[in-house]
């Protein structure tokens, strides 16, 4: 396969007839010239077949099984690199872009080589509202001068540094997967954006969003106030793993263990970010006490950069 762009989209499908067409549109009415990689997770609703004979220009590897998101994006990404890939853009199935999102994250991300993630501001699905979440994300206490800037009517900077922002869309640079490597295919659905970002800080690699550019996130959210105290929603850990063998106590058994065994095969500082995750888990036990699940295979093989 004779690939010779540089910018790869990656998009991991499961089960997403409802938005694929939308978002394959959108990314092929960029202004810059990409190529779109699509990993399928085993989907049943037809995704695949319709991805076959509407988009036939796509670069398509369906999997026998759900790799989950991490380990899907880090198959993408392997694919992307070994063709030459220079930037990439993690887009999610449901989620649509404007003709010149990916332009605007290029040109920031190579202005700004000390950013390891940019992201465009994400509103929803009907671009009528901020994502409920993506607000967080640009909370005063996230993202200093942000909202500040736009109140004030100051002239608002290219890229603002935020704590963090979900891997909807991302973009990351050949650099980034240099010096951050993949996904953690321990975590098999949520939080695995989470620990990138962490990798991402510890690697002294920035992560922003860029005001200018704009992306639609079209999923449905809960209908309750926003509890601006949760990071992660412990009550959703009962999607991470369809098989729901392992009581919540032995999953944080199976964490700890398998926390130093991962963590220990790449390096030893990085313990301290999946701690954290341990910590949020036990100090939250009361609330997946009664969730069953199971933790994903003994698959640490990160993606690596290598020339």
């Amino acid at each position: 396969m004779d690939i010779d762009k540089k910018i790869f989209i990656i998009i991991v499908t499961y089960n997403g007839m409802q938005w694929i067409e939308n978002c394959l549109k959108s990314v092929l009415s960029s202004s810059v010239a990409v190529e779109i990689i699509i990993v399928d997770n085993g989907s049943k609703d037809g995704t695949v077949e319709f991805i076959k004979s509407n988009f036939k220009d796509v670069l398509l590897f369906e999997q026998d099984q759900n790799l989950g998101f991490g380990k899907a994006n880090n198959v993408g990404l392997d694919i992307a690199l070994k063709n030459n890939g220079e930037y990439f853009v993690l887009l999610n199935q449901d989620a649509y872009l404007e003709k010149d999102t990916i332009s605007l994250l290029l040109e920031e991300m190579r202005l700004n080589p000390e950013y390891g993630i940019l992201s465009p501001v994400h509103l929803n699905g009907n671009g009528d509202k901020i994502d409920l979440y993506f607000q967080f994300y640009i909370s005063p206490n996230n993202c200093p001068d942000f909202f500040s800037d736009l109140f004030l009517s100051k002239v608002v900077k290219n890229v603002y540094d935020v704590n963090f922002v979900n891997a909807a869309i991302w973009m990351l640079s050949k650099e980034t997967l240099k010096n951050v490597g993949g996904f953690n295919p321990y975590f098999f659905h949520y939080a695995e954006d989470n620990d990138y970002v962490n990798r991402c800080n510890f690697k002294k690699m920035n992560v922003g969003i860029v005001p200018k550019a704009i992306a639609y996130h079209d999923r449905n959210v809960p209908n309750r106030k926003f509890d601006l105290k949760t990071f992660i929603n412990l009550k959703d850990l009962d999607l991470l793993n369809p098989n729901r063998s392992c009581s919540a106590k032995k999953m944080i058994i199976q964490t700890i263990k398998k926390s130093i065994i991962s963590m220990i095969k790449l390096k030893k500082t990085d313990v301290f970010y999946n701690y954290q995750y341990l910590k949020k888990m036990i100090k939250n036990y009361h609330l997946i006490k009664r969730i069953q699940i199971t933790t994903c295979e003994d698959n640490y093989s990160f993606l690596t950069y290598r020339d």
